[in-house]
This record gives structure tokens, C-alpha cells and sequence, in this order.
């Protein structure tokens, strides 16, 4: 779907037609579920988040003013819950917990270990990167979605890309040593 089309379907749902608001939210919810996914780490949690925020996006929808700003709008609201949910539930579950669906030519250790070296980043450093690389936001969409500067962002982002690299060099240094 283009951004004509989008436009057109969140006018008309935001005029009352669930069924274009169901297209719009359908077209985000395989990058909405893989960002409450990683966020939330459970499946099932994941789940709850996307339609948490695809039920208060349908009841804020008449509050959104431009909408070629949707996309944006709702991965906050989704942020938003995630972020407050983790913090109610205080309870971590492990990541190897969580179902990968299968794919060819997967490396299921390679994704642990992706995981594991998210989980070493501070909480709101792995949201922005969680926004960025998974959700494919640039740095104002992120700094909408978070309440942060741009600039804030971009130099999070470099900081926490920085520090995932050097992990992954000292992980492989210790690997190549190894053998």
C-alpha cells in the first residue's frame, strides 16, 4: 500500500470506519509485534502490547492531527505501553524463552546471542535501537516516539551501535583465541 492509500484509509477511519482502521493497523502489525517482541520478550506480552495500542490508537484516532504522522504516532503509543508494562510486571523472563519462527538457513545461536547483547544495553538505549534497526524509524520519528531530541537520539543510537560492536569484536577475539 502507498502513502496515498494509508492516507486516505486512517481519513476515513478516523471518520469512523473500523474496517480501514483494521487495513492500517494490519499493515504495521508485523513490525509492531516484532518491536513489542523484542521489547517485551514474551510472545504472548508482545501480543497484549499490539492490541493495547491498536485499541487506544482507534480511540485516540480523532487527537491525530497530520496523518502522514500515523506510523509514528502509533509506535509511541506502543512504546508507551510496552515500557509501562515491563514496569508493572517487573518480571524478567529469559530470552531463550522466546519462540523464533523458523526460517531457512537460520542460525538460532546467532539470534541468542543478538538478543543477549540488546539485553546488556541500558533500557532506553535498547529502545531506540530496537526503534531503529527493527522498527526502521529515523532519529525525529524516534525522538517523537520518546519524548527526546534528535540529536539525543543520534548520539544514543552511535553510543549503543558502538558498544554492540566492540561486544561482538571481544567476542570474537575470544572465539578465534579459543581455537
Amino acid at each position: 500500500m502507498n502513502g496515498k492509500e494509508l492516507e486516505n484509509f486512517i481519513k476515513r477511519a478516523k471518520k469512523g470506519d473500523a474496517h480501514a482502521f483494521g487495513i492500517v493497523c494490519g499493515g504495521l502489525s508485523q513490525d509492531a509485534y516484532r518491536f513489542a517482541l523484542f521489547y517485551m520478550k514474551n510472545p504472548h506480552d508482545a501480543e497484549d502490547a499490539v492490541q493495547d495500542a491498536c485499541l487506544k490508537a482507534w480511540q485516540k484516532l480523532p487527537d491525530l492531527k497530520k496523518t502522514e504522522a500515523f506510523r509514528t504516532w502509533f509506535f509511541k503509543i506502543l512504546s508507551n505501553i510496552c515500557k509501562s508494562s515491563l514496569s508493572s510486571l517487573k518480571v524478567v523472563v529469559p530470552t531463550e524463552e522466546i519462540p523464533d519462527a523458523p526460517a531457512e538457513n537460520e542460525n538460532t545461536e546467532l539470534k541468542f546471542e543478538m538478543r543477549e547483547l540488546l539485553e546488556s544495553l541500558p533500557p532506553d538505549d535498547r529502545r531506540i535501537v530496537l526503534l531503529s534497526v527493527v522498527a526502521g524509524f529515523s532519529s525525529r520519528e524516534i525522538a517523537v516516539i520518546t519524548g527526546s531530541n534528535a540529536n539525543t537520539v543520534r548520539s544514543r543510537l552511535s553510543r549503543a551501535l558502538r558498544s554492540l560492536k566492540a561486544q561482538i569484536s571481544t567476542e570474537v577475539q575470544t572465539n578465534e583465541t579459543a581455537i
